[in-house]
């Protein structure tokens, strides 16, 4: 049982670092919880530098990186048999997803902005999506 939490709690970690899966979240619900959430993430995004067309390219190679870490580790996480095997899986995936994000020109703690701009920012979200889709 402990086993099976870690996992759900790993796997929701390297999701989360990985932007769910590698695809970004943009959709919004209405469910006023959910608007809080939303209001939050538009006055954080509203501090935040915009994003240029290089940091788009930047982002889009990375994102892309970064959910081919994430779905090898979650595949790993399946196999895991212990805590400590699940642990080390979760930690070298970080790992690598941070110096992925590294090699295409980002800071991991631009990678994140450029998230949550997309979240709060239709317009980004598109141009991201327009760039993932091809």
């Amino acid at each position: 049982m402990a086993l099976t939490t870690l996992r759900a709690k790993t796997t929701a970690a390297i999701a989360a670092a990985a932007l769910a899966g590698g695809g970004i979240a943009f959709a919004q619900s209405a469910q006023p919880q959910q608007q809080q959430g939303a209001q939050a993430q538009a006055q954080a995004a509203a501090q935040i530098d915009p994003v240029t067309e290089a940091e788009i390219d930047q982002f889009v190679a990375a994102n892309n990186q970064v959910a081919t870490i994430a779905q090898s580790a979650n595949a790993e996480l399946q196999q895991a048999e212990d805590k400590a095997t699940a642990q080390k899986i979760q930690s070298g995936a970080q790992q690598k997803m941070v110096a992925a994000i590294k090699e295409e020109g980002l800071t991991p703690t631009r990678f994140t902005q450029i998230v949550q701009l997309a979240r709060a920012d239709e317009e980004l979200a598109n141009k991201l999506r327009a760039k993932m889709e091809g």
